[in-house]
């Protein structure tokens, strides 16, 4: 079952993982992660994720010669999690998402699914690093595909 959703992410994303067990530790639910991955995931995927968006925005607008105002309207709008969480509904992607030991009416939802889309670009970010690339411009095509910028 998670070899079918590990292709439907990287079918919605646009984006094929080097390293699947990045995106595993992404997409675990909280439950649903051994001990040893609880530790590495942490919250530094969200962190991470949250700024390679923030950058990737700036970066989009700013190349479009928008002004500092400009830019900052647009970031402020487009880097939170309420916006990645409609994101993540629209293209679906709590379809993708491994389940927990508690039943599937606990589907995330709101800042939950946010936070969740925000460690999978920050896994997107590492994955790409590790395979020599340089991680914002994954990042950017995915964040393009899904229409955050």
């Amino acid at each position: 079952m998670a070899i079918k959703r590990t292709a439907d992410l990287e079918t919605l994303l646009g984006y094929s993982f080097n390293e699947p067990e990045l995106m595993e530790r992404a997409v675990a639910r909280k439950g649903a992660v051994n001990d040893a991955q609880a530790t590495v995931k942490g919250p530094g995927l969200a962190v991470l994720g949250e700024a390679v968006i923030c950058c990737a925005v700036v970066n989009h607008f700013y190349s479009q010669g928008m002004s500092q105002a400009q830019i900052n309207e647009e970031r402020e709008a487009r880097v939170c999690r309420e916006n990645y969480a409609r994101i993540a509904e629209e293209i679906g992607l709590s379809k993708c998402l491994m389940p927990s030991r508690t039943p599937p009416a606990d589907m995330l939802r709101g800042s939950a699914l946010g936070e969740r889309f925000e460690e999978i670009m920050g896994a997107i970010y590492l994955d790409d690093v590790n395979a020599g690339g340089t991680g914002i411009g994954a990042c950017w095509e995915v964040l393009r595909r899904v229409n955050v910028i």
